[in-house]
């Protein structure tokens, strides 16, 4: 299925415009000051590449073409496995941070006497039976909340790029600590984005998205001392609070929860389709339908959210270092799919696209530098590990019953023709 460009953008940015896309751009614009932004272009590049490379007219074009391209370099139990780790830890984890971020925010920006968690619950439930919607309503509504953030964004920073507190001289001056970490990890803010069908635009989604972060970046620095943007937990609201007093904090409160339900509704939209990469082939189609899938993934994972929650994992320092692990997960599966690709062409063509084996190479070495270098590595290893043995077994379980499954169907047409 092909999109249009303001849909394909709408699905792929979801992530990207989420409150957690911006603590990282605000952070990294502390750390590296106005090195941030060639740093950024050259991930922009990337990323842009590696869609280009996947989107190659001698790679499969039919439904499932990811799952279909994965098992070409690993097999069919690894492909389930990668595709299961990547995208359910990232949308339940992701989920619950960003939910419990919008209840603080509506409580703290709008209405105090509005329970955080009250708020935080009854999103996730609106967002659940959002995803029963015909899918023409879904997109209405995905595209109204990328749309209202963009906009919210891009007036808060243009509105504070034209009234700079500061100098240019004296911004630029401004220190950096630029590291490969540091520029590694903004690599995270563009998860889910090469996912969307969209064959002709592979770079549509890291340009906009350079653009938007490139303005509200260049605010940021403009109004917030870079110390101050790379400690805080919540950078985007302190420079929105520079910038335009308390109108700009209730522009930035809308923003959050725009942001957070664009997110979370893309994750879960981006998350169906990949396991339907493995229903709508011929390995996994008598499992489980792909109609039964789109009924039964979104309460699932309202209710293991719901639980992590309820459960108060929600403002504890062990959220974001799972979430980070979550992360790190999707960066494995967007690279290892990016490098079946290249096989795959070499294999068939004789001839390896250079533009796409570079932006490969970078991503695998942005992957070990996140996965050894983060403070909290043993955690987020032991995580990474635990998720791949469950999606693995999940995996194994799958192709055994699917096996069967066939097996049985085969039997039974034999039994008919005899």
């Amino acid at each position: 299925m092909k999109y249009s460009a303001l849909l394909s953008f709408a699905l792929g940015a979801g992530w990207l415009l989420s409150p957690e896309s911006l603590v990282i751009a605000g952070n990294s614009a502390g750390n590296m000051g106005w090195f941030t932004l060639p740093v950024l272009a050259v991930v922009a590049i990337l990323l842009g590449s590696t869609g280009k490379l996947l989107q190659h007219s001698q790679l499969p074009d039919h439904a499932g073409r990811e799952f279909k391209i994965l098992t070409g370099l690993t097999g069919t139990i690894p492909a389930v496995t990668l595709i299961l780790v990547s995208c359910i830890p990232l949308t339940v984890l992701a989920a619950t941070a960003l939910l419990v971020t919008s209840g603080y925010t509506f409580n703290e920006v709008f209405l105090y006497w509005f329970p955080n968690f009250g708020f935080s619950f009854l999103l996730l439930g609106l967002l659940t039976v959002l995803q029963f919607f015909p899918d023409k309503i879904v997109f209405k509504v995905q595209i109204g909340l990328v749309s209202i953030v963009v906009l919210g964004l891009s007036f808060l920073a243009l509105s504070g790029i034209a009234a700079g507190e500061k100098p240019v001289i004296e911004t630029l001056q401004q220190p950096a600590n630029i590291s490969s970490t540091a520029s590694a990890i903004l690599i995270l803010l563009f998860a889910g984005s090469t996912l969307t069908t969209n064959s002709s635009r592979p770079f549509l989604i890291p340009v906009a998205g350079f653009i938007i972060f490139c303005l509200w970046i260049s605010a940021s620095l403009l109004y917030v001392n870079p110390e101050r943007l790379a400690s805080s937990t919540i950078p985007y609201m302190t420079a929105a609070r520079k910038i335009m007093g308390d109108p700009g904090r209730q522009i930035m409160g809308v923003v959050v929860i725009s942001g957070t339900c664009a997110a979370l509704t893309s994750l879960l939209i981006l998350c169906r389709r990949m396991l339907g990469n493995c229903i709508q082939t011929e390995d996994g189609k008598a499992l489980l339908s792909v109609k039964k899938q789109r009924w039964l993934f979104p309460p699932l994972v309202a209710v293991a959210t719901g639980i992590l929650m309820a459960r108060g994992l929600a403002g504890d320092e062990l959220l974001e270092i799972l979430l980070r692990g979550a992360l790190i997960l999707w960066l494995l599966y967007h690279s290892l799919l990016c490098l079946s690709a290249l096989f795959m062409l070499k294999k068939q063509t004789g001839i390896i696209p250079l533009g796409g084996a570079v932006s490969t190479a970078f991503l695998l070495a942005a992957l070990v530098i996140l996965s050894i270098n983060d403070p909290h590595r043993t955690e987020i290893l032991l995580f990474i590990l635990a998720m791949l043995g469950t999606g693995g077994l999940m995996a194994t379980l799958w192709f055994f019953i699917n096996k069967q499954t066939a097996t049985k169907t085969v039997t039974q047409q034999m039994e008919k023709i005899v």
